[in-house]
């Protein structure tokens, strides 16, 4: 959301005034205030190492909700954190036990589900999605082409094995 500095009587406005613009304000060096128009497509594409992260931040959230509405369970945490001298196996040092439980959790989850087993799985599932968009009779170029990029990888592999035996 954007932020109001009454650096002057008129305040200055930046970031965005709502969550739908197009664009955000921002003041250059000089004290002057302009907009510019962005498109937000970063969010849009990431890349699997993003998503893998974005999974183990998921799902550390919803082990946090259940932990802090439960009164034993958090105060097992807050025990833990102050037995732990408030760091964590890397050393880092917490100000609260949410946070060091929170970081404890992802890394849970994330030796739990390793990032190559969990790409692989990733890829089993996109080609699965992509399989089935295929046999549909409403079937994309764009899904025909990518479906022949990925038997053309295929047939690649198999050509080399062949060659190398």
């Amino acid at each position: 959301m954007a932020k109001v500095t009454p650096m002057s009587p008129v305040a200055l406005i930046h970031g965005k005034t709502r969550k739908n613009n197009k664009g955000y304000f921002y003041v250059t060096p000089f004290g002057d205030q302009k907009y510019r128009e962005r498109p937000e497509n970063y969010q849009q594409q990431r890349s699997p190492k993003q998503l893998w992260h974005t999974q183990s931040f998921v799902w550390a959230h919803q082990q946090i909700r259940e932990i802090w509405q439960n009164p034993q369970a958090r105060k097992q945490v807050e025990k833990d954190w102050k037995d732990a001298m408030r760091r964590d196996e890397n050393g880092k040092l917490y100000k609260e036990a949410k946070g060091w439980k929170y970081a404890l959790l992802q890394r849970q989850w994330k030796t739990e589900h390793p990032f190559e087993a969990w790409y692989e799985a990733y890829l089993q599932d996109i080609a699965t999605k992509a399989a089935e968009k295929t046999a549909s009779e409403q079937t994309s170029d764009y899904m025909l082409r990518h479906q022949i990029d990925i038997l053309q990888a295929q047939i690649n592999d198999l050509r080399s094995r062949l060659n190398n035996h």
